[in-house]
């Protein structure tokens, strides 16, 4: 009978310890997870962008310069004049851009944002809610689009 009471001991800590290892091994793969999470909303970001409506952003990148470089897209069959972009400060971006039609992405839809102050080689990140683009349609003028998403990415090296 003695050796009864020493075998339930000795399964209760056996099945204590692969307890501990799959708990283990669960905990290691969320970590592991989380770590790759600024890729998967870079990309959930990038896919919000270009289903925007009016304006789709549908790419960007900061040089080495600091320079945030947007290429908008009209996603609609009306002509719309891009009066304004801001992108992460409280201070409007002036644009020099107006009549661009709806369709495919071309210099003219290329907007340069100066002075981010973003490193080169550096990881950034502008708030969905510090996103506007002001413009004006053929019937209305002073129309305001809010971010659609997060603009992430690392700037170039």
């Amino acid at each position: 009978m003695v050796n009864k009471k020493g075998q339930g001991t000795i399964e209760y800590l056996i099945i204590i310890a692969i307890v501990i290892v799959i708990a283990l091994v669960v905990v290691g793969i969320l970590i592991q997870l989380m770590g790759q999470g600024s890729g998967i909303g870079e990309t959930s970001s990038q896919i919000a962008w270009k289903s925007a409506q009016p304006w789709a952003i549908i790419d960007w990148k900061v040089d080495r310069d600091g320079n945030l470089t947007l290429i908008l897209q009209n996603n609609t069959s009306e002509i719309l004049d891009l009066v304004k972009v801001s992108v992460g400060r409280g201070e409007d971006w002036n644009v020099g851009i107006s009549g661009i039609i709806s369709g495919a992405k071309t210099n003219d839809n290329e907007v340069i944002i100066t002075g981010t102050g973003i490193s080169p080689n550096t990881q950034y990140a502008f708030q969905k809610d510090s996103i506007y683009i002001d413009y004006n349609t053929t019937a209305l003028s002073g129309k305001r689009q809010g971010g659609a998403a997060d603009i992430t990415g690392i700037s170039q090296q």
